[in-house]
């Protein structure tokens, strides 16, 4: 950097950032095209920019000095003067610059008339520079000769991040370009962002600051962007294909518009897509609604292009924004099935009913059929029943108003809840019925199908089709069909395969809490039934203890005997697992009784239940003798009747008898389908049927959940011990032993920082009681003991602001400082101190519960051996009794854990270790004799006796020569004995 720009660069030397990239591209254009535009939209710097470059100028002497002029309200006359003046001035040989900020917009007449005279001026020598909006397109589009710098450009580069991250203290954790676009005004408001809280009020409000900036441009310019970037923001993501595709021509050129013009929009041209600034937060909610406002028919439009695509649950976000009771009930009847397919059954009940009364009056057949739908999805039987019987009577209507396409997929949720009586639709016309169909009701028949067949038939289901294809509801986080098709493939999987993995157990889990707040209950009983399922085949404990009770209690509502009598068994089958025999054996027998021939699968299920709950409260003599007392000659008639007699059998330990059954029964035997469950049986039972094992087809290990659990590991400290500092946005560090040192965002608070120095002895003496208030009295008495007590209310007023300045402490973002009555406190949820730690850590050493291990406690105190950097840190101004007070306990209470850590390591023999501790509890705490002690006994045992000798020396010189004493008898006889099983010479 030259002379002359670090003299300018002096005035920006706050918190503006210098754009070395931009100010050297401003300069090479300058002097190859002599006017340069920069174009932008509110936030992008612009005029900051505009002044780094100025000042450079005007500290360069051959350059002939700069003028920076405000365009906006200059007008026509204003800027004629200007010219007419630099134009007089003009001196032959020197490239002085005219900068003009924010150039307001223009008419065709006066964009010539502006581009005439700019030009004029290069010509007689001047550097021109011009900065307005991109909807100045008169302007622009004249100026062809001109270089150009647009908003992309002007956006933080990566390469450019780390200037901003210092200047601003940012946390390195934060996603910029996602929170920000890289958009500078945005940028510079990460600093008051925190990792508890992504983004801050601050940066929201920037991010509708610009937006409504841009909004407010193009509306003002009636800009043809301006219902476009509406939609956009409206949609919040998306492609622009999707507005296309509803009826909104999006040409090529105003992509490029859009993505030179205006990057804040995320648009990728490669596939047309886009992410607009604040989704899912309090910006995007207030700048929709104002768009709401505005244009009420955008709303509308942006939320049936949403449900066109598919995002029913960021059309119902947005309906519930923006759109009245009326409308809503409008839009449900437009959309009358895909709404309840997404899960959103209760945003229908809350626009077209009352409770449990469906409001007939005035709701077409439409509506209705969207009540039916959302009623059979939350197990709102009565009102499914209600609506039925309501488009029953209405059936003349259904064939005008109602789509073919929405029709098949309530006759297919029929389907699905065929057992539900009253709930029938009305038979429809075949060339109305066959009109049209979707890939959801194909899915809702597919699953109706193979549920039948998997939970009340044989458990042989035939799949048609790719599953994970059969729903097109994937953009949102409940998709019906689709969660149905899961738990059919998971339960097919735990029933007659291989078992589901842990990660699909854990997925479906995560589904429970969404179902259960929408109040879709009867989806969320499917849901906890088939996670259930899925545990209990993996041997995994069954948490959710009511799952399978729940199923049956809404399946007897439904009046689904299959449901209830696999319940029945299931809750049987959870009983044996937990020792519950009895009570097993009773569901078993109940299911083996109700079940109807064509539940083969049941029957065998109840079978083995009831033969494994006997076995395992039977001896192994009442065993021998039922066994006695089979007929062999006969074979099983199924499967499960088959490994019943198996289990009897090798519970007897009747393994010739065993072996010639299997081979009798083979065929039926091998049945892949059925050995799931023997095996489980077989380990539920325990030993008594250990002979079984040789039959059974070994269970598949490709990494899926099984009952072979890993080891549980090690405890890490962090587990141990909570309250360890974390990489959090927004966090500060202050560290008190070995000396104050303090950091924000991973940034060192210099001398510089604190402008008062007292300023960093509150800090200090606050993170010393962290997480509780100390008066105001207390510190003005330690800081300022000589002051009168209101003086001193003063001083600690202006310190207080110092601190909090320090800190970074502002409205709206992270409070670092607090203050309750005459109280002060840092906030432990964003201060992290070492000396709390240092607490945690000695509590767990000194405390040892009977939990905690010896390998534990020496884990511990490696750690505190690492926090502990020295002593504590004591000020050199105000009363320091306090501080000092706290110095001796804390390096007393360190001399304690090390004597513990030593004690645990040579109880592990881990002399490593233990040495280790011992040269740190020497370090700081040289004079302590049980720590002598203990070191002179882990020198003993590592070899180490010359170093007991040197050590024992040093120490008697200390006490003869600094207290006039001698070491305790302890230490001597332990001396004594170490020195003379060497037969070293004794040192006296």
């Amino acid at each position: 950097m030259a002379d002359h720009e670090k003299a300018a660069m002096g005035a920006y030397a706050g918190l503006i950032v210098k754009r070395d990239r931009l100010l050297h591209e401003l300069a090479e254009k300058g002097r190859s095209a002599g006017i340069t535009v920069v174009s932008a939209p509110k936030g992008y710097g612009k005029t900051a920019l505009v002044l780094q470059y100025a000042s450079i100028v005007q500290a360069d002497p051959a350059r002939g000095g700069a003028r920076v002029v405000d365009g906006e309200g200059l007008g026509r006359e204003g800027f004629a003067s200007l010219f007419d003046e630099l134009e007089q001035a003009a001196v032959p040989g020197v490239r002085p610059l005219l900068a003009i900020d924010g150039l307001p917009r223009l008419d065709r007449e006066a964009a010539e008339w502006m581009v005439k005279r700019l030009r004029a001026l290069r010509e007689q020598g001047y550097e021109v520079i011009v900065t307005c909006m991109p909807s100045n397109r008169q302007f622009l589009s004249l100026l062809g000769d001109s270089a150009k710098i647009s908003s992309r450009a002007l956006a933080v580069h990566p390469r450019e991040y780390s200037e901003w991250v210092k200047v601003f203290t940012i946390a390195s954790g934060l996603d910029v370009y996602e929170l920000t676009q890289g958009i500078p005004a945005l940028v510079a408001l990460l600093c008051m962002a925190s990792g508890r809280k992504a983004s801050s009020d601050a940066l929201e409000a920037g991010i509708v600051e610009v937006h409504e900036g841009v909004l407010g441009e193009l509306r003002r310019e009636r800009d043809t962007l301006y219902r476009i970037v509406c939609m956009m923001l409206l949609m919040e993501r998306g492609r622009l294909d999707d507005l296309e595709r509803c009826g909104m021509r999006v040409q090529r050129e105003t992509v490029a518009r859009l993505a030179r013009d205006y990057p804040l929009f995320g648009l990728d041209t490669s596939d047309r897509s886009f992410a607009c600034l604040g989704r899912e937060g309090k910006a995007s909610a207030r700048i929709r609604r104002d768009i709401a406002a505005r244009r009420p028919a955008f709303a509308g439009q942006a939320i049936r292009v949403l449900m066109r695509c598919g995002r029913v649950d960021d059309a119902v976000e947005l309906c519930r924004l923006v759109m009245d009771a009326e409308q809503t009930a409008l839009l449900i009847a437009q959309f009358p099935t895909r709404f309840a397919l997404a899960g959103h059954a209760s945003f229908i009940f809350s626009a077209l009913s009352e409770g449990e009364t469906v409001v007939s009056s005035g709701v077409d057949a439409c509506a209705l059929l969207a009540l039916y739908v959302a009623a059979l999805t939350a197990g709102n039987y009565r009102m499914a029943r209600s609506c039925a019987t309501e488009l029953r009577r209405r059936a003349d209507e259904i064939c005008e108003q109602i789509d073919a396409c929405d029709w098949d997929c309530a006759c297919a949720m029929q389907q699905v809840w065929g057992s539900c009586t009253g709930i029938d639709l009305p038979e429809m016309p075949a060339d109305f019925v066959g009109r049209q169909t979707s890939r959801e009701a194909e899915a809702l028949r597919l699953h109706a199908r193979v549920y039948a067949e998997l939970v009340g038939g044989g458990g042989s289901p035939r799949w048609d089709g790719d599953v994970e294809a059969a729903a097109s509801l994937a953009d949102n986080r409940i998709d019906i069909p689709g969660v149905l098709l899961k738990c059919d493939r998971l339960l097919e999987l735990a029933l007659h395969g291989e078992g589901a993995s842990q990660q699909e157990i854990e997925e479906l889990e995560g589904m429970v809490e969404e179902l259960v707040r929408r109040r879709l209950i009867a989806i969320a009983a499917r849901v906890r039934m088939t996670v259930n399922t899925c545990r209990f085949y993996c041997s995994l404990p069954i948490i959710d203890e009511r799952g399978f009770v729940d199923a049956g209690t809404i399946a007897v509502r439904e009046a689904d005997l299959s449901t209830q009598l696999y319940c029945l068994a299931a809750e049987g089958w959870q009983s044996l697992a937990v020792g519950q025999a009895s009570n097993a054996r009773f569901r078993g027998q109940q299911v083996t009784k109700l079940a109807v021939p064509e539940n083969r699968f049941l029957r065998a299920w109840g079978l083995l239940l009831e033969c494994s709950a006997h076995l395992r409260e039977t001896s192994r003599v009442r065993a021998r003798q039922e066994a006695e007392a089979l007929d062999l000659t006969q074979g099983g008639d199924d499967a499960g009747s088959a490994w019943a007699t198996a289990l009897r059998l090798a519970a007897a330990r009747f393994d010739a008898e065993l072996a010639a059954w299997y081979s009798l029964n083979k065929t039926v035997m091998v049945d892949p389908r059925i050995a799931p469950i023997v095996r489980r049986a077989a380990e539920l039972v325990g030993s008594k049927c250990e002979s079984i094992a040789p039959f059974l087809t070994p269970a598949h290990d490709d990494g899926r959940a099984s009952d072979r659990r890993s080891d549980e590991r090690a405890e890490t400290l962090r587990e141990i011990v909570t309250g360890l500092p974390s990489e959090h946005a927004g966090e500060v560090v202050i560290n008190l032993f070995g000396g104050f040192h303090a950091e924000r965002n991973g940034h060192v608070l210099t001398d510089g920082s604190w402008r008062r120095k007292k300023a960093s002895v509150i800090a200090a003496r606050l993170a010393l009681n962290l997480g509780s208030f100390v008066s105001r009295r207390a510190i003005i008495d330690e800081l300022w003991p000589d002051a009168k007590y209101s003086s001193g209310r003063e001083s600690l007023y202006v310190t207080l602001s110092a601190l909090r300045t320090a800190l970074g402490q502002r409205a709206g973002g992270p409070q670092y400082l607090l203050t309750q009555g005459d109280g002060l406190a840092l906030n432990a949820e964003y201060v992290y101190a070492d000396v709390r730690s240092f607490d945690l850590l000695a509590r767990g050493i000194l405390l040892r519960s009977e939990e905690t291990s010896a390998q534990q406690v020496v884990e511990l105190c490696l750690k505190l051996e690492e926090l502990y950097a020295g002593p504590l840190y004591v000020p050199d101004r105000g009363d320091t009794a306090y501080f000092t007070r706290m110095r001796a306990l804390f390096a007393s209470r360190f001399a304690d854990c090390m004597a513990k850590g030593i004690d645990a390591a040579l109880e592990l023999d881990n002399l490593s270790c233990a040495a280790w501790l011992v040269e740190a509890a020497l370090r700081h705490v040289p004079a302590r004799e049980d720590l002598i002690r203990r070191a002179m006994e882990v020198y003993d045992r590592c070899g180490r006796r010359r170093e007991v000798v040197t050590l024992y020396n040093s120490h008697l010189h200390y006490l003869q020569h600094e207290v006039n004493a001698l070491p305790e008898a302890e230490t001597r006889a332990l001396y004594e004995r170490i020195v003379n099983r060497s037969k070293a010479p004794l040192l006296i």
